[in-house]
């Protein structure tokens, strides 16, 4: 019998399957997110913005906080 505050899986994925995700979903926010000059493309705010900084805190907890976009993916923009 389970017990009431158990969670459930995920979509059926493993823990190293959401973290994967988890860490390749931080860095599109970045990407997407990244500074032209010093504001925030998308939401037009001073940079870091809010999504990013969110984005960061997360890859730096799974110890990628100093992961920046290579330039040929920032350079498709």
């Amino acid at each position: 019998m389970a017990t009431a505050h158990a969670r459930p899986a995920p979509i059926g994925l493993s823990p190293a399957q959401l973290r994967n995700r988890m860490i390749r979903s931080a860095r599109r926010i970045i990407v997407e997110h990244w500074p032209r000059v010093d504001r925030c493309t998308v939401c037009g705010s001073g940079w870091p913005c809010t999504p990013t900084g969110y984005a960061y805190d997360y890859l730096a907890s799974v110890g990628q906080g100093s992961w920046v976009p290579p330039e040929h993916v920032l350079g498709r923009r």
